[in-house]
C-alpha cells in the first residue's frame, strides 16, 4: 500500500491532473494540441467551434493565443504524445524505465538517439537505417537537452526575480504632498486674485493622482500576470528535468526552450519607473500675460507608468 510520500502515488497523481481536459474537466479523449501547447478533447474542440472554417483564426481557450485552423480541420492538430506517455507511465509505472516501444520495430525499446536525424531509434535501427550515423544514448543525449533546457529557463527566472522586486517597490506618494506646498505658497504671494486658479489646479492634481491609482492596479495586475506566467513555465521546466523519462526530456526540451524564449520576449523587464508629477511655478514676470494662469501648472509626464511593461495576456502554459 503506497503512503501519502509514495513517488508512484505522487506520480499518478499528476498524471491524472495532465490528463484532464480544460474544458470538459473529464480524462482526455483523442488529445489534440494546439500551438500553444495546451491540450483538449478533439469533440470538446469541435463543439466549441462547430461554426468554424479552415483556416479561420481562433484563440485558445485558456491562454487565447492565437492561431489558425490547420488545411484539415481540427482533426488535424497535432495529438499530444507527450501526455500519451505520461498517461503510459501512470498506467504502469514499473515498466516506464523500459522506454517507448521503436514504431518500426515495435519489439524492440527506444535506446538511442541519432544526432544525425535527430529522432530517438532502437538497436535494431541504429544497425540499419542510422549505421553511419552518430547515435548516443539516451540518457546522454537527454542529460544535453536538459542542459540546454537549463539554460534557456534561467534568464526565465532572474526575469521572475526583476518582477518580483517591482512588484514590492512602494508607490510614493511624497510628490502630491510637495506640489500642494508649493501651489500653495505661489497662490499666497498673489493672494485673493489667484483664488479661483489654485482651486483649479487642485482639482487638476487630484483627478492625476485617481487617474495614476487606476493606472497602478492595472501595472500591478500586469506585472502579477506576467509572474504567474513566468512561474508556471519554470516549474514545467523543473518538472521534466526531474522527473521525465529521458525520451520525455528530449521530445519535450526543444518545445519548451523556445517557450522560454518567447516568454522572455514578451515579458520585458520594467526599464522606467513612474514619473513624478511636479508643479511648475508662473514668472512673476509672466502674470500680466494674458489668457495665463496666474498660479501655474501642472506638468505631468506624457506616459504615467505605461511603458512599465509589454505584454501579450497568455494565460496558463
Amino acid at each position: 500500500m503506497a503512503t501519502a510520500g509514495d513517488p508512484t502515488e505522487l506520480l499518478q497523481r499528476r498524471v491524472t491532473e495532465l490528463s484532464r481536459c480544460p474544458i470538459c474537466y473529464e480524462d482526455l479523449q483523442n488529445a489534440k494540441v494546439l500551438p500553444c501547447l495546451h491540450t483538449f478533447c478533439l469533440q470538446c474542440l469541435k463543439n466549441l467551434w462547430k461554426d468554424k472554417k479552415v483556416g479561420q483564426r481562433l484563440s485558445c481557450p485558456v491562454c487565447r493565443d492565437a492561431f489558425k485552423i490547420p488545411a484539415g480541420g481540427l482533426d488535424a492538430l497535432k495529438n499530444n504524445f507527450f501526455l500519451q506517455s505520461l498517461l503510459d507511465v501512470g498506467r504502469d509505472t514499473d515498466d516506464s524505465s523500459g522506454g517507448s516501444p521503436c514504431d518500426e520495430h515495435p519489439d524492440k525499446r527506444l535506446e538511442r538517439y541519432c544526432m544525425k536525424c535527430r529522432v530517438m531509434v532502437c538497436r535494431k535501427c541504429e544497425g540499419t537505417k542510422h549505421k553511419r550515423h552518430d547515435c548516443q544514448q539516451l540518457e546522454v543525449v537527454a542529460q544535453k537537452f536538459a542542459k540546454s533546457l537549463e539554460e534557456a529557463t534561467n534568464p526565465v527566472l532572474h526575469r521572475i526575480d526583476h518582477f518580483r522586486a517591482t512588484l514590492e517597490r512602494p508607490e510614493t506618494e511624497d510628490w502630491q504632498i510637495e506640489v500642494s506646498a508649493k501651489a500653495k505658497e505661489h497662490a499666497e504671494k498673489i493672494r485673493n486674485t489667484v483664488d479661483h486658479q489654485v482651486g483649479e489646479l487642485l482639482d487638476e492634481l487630484r483627478e492625476i493622482k485617481i487617474r495614476e491609482k487606476e493606472e497602478a492596479i492595472s501595472r500591478k495586475a500586469a506585472l502579477e500576470l506576467a509572474l504567474s506566467e513566468l512561474q508556471t513555465f519554470t516549474r514545467t521546466s523543473e518538472e521534466l528535468r526531474t522527473k521525465g523519462s529521458p525520451c520525455d526530456i528530449i521530445c519535450r526540451a526543444g518545445d519548451l526552450s523556445d517557450r522560454a524564449g518567447q516568454l522572455l520576449e514578451t515579458y520585458v523587464i520594467p526599464v522606467n519607473p513612474v514619473a513624478p508629477v511636479t508643479f511648475v511655478p508662473m514668472n512673476v514676470d509672466e502674470l500680466t500675460r494674458g489668457g495665463q494662469n496666474l498660479v501655474g501648472r501642472i506638468r505631468r509626464p506624457n506616459s504615467l507608468g505605461k511603458s512599465l511593461v509589454i505584454l501579450r495576456v497568455i494565460h496558463g502554459f
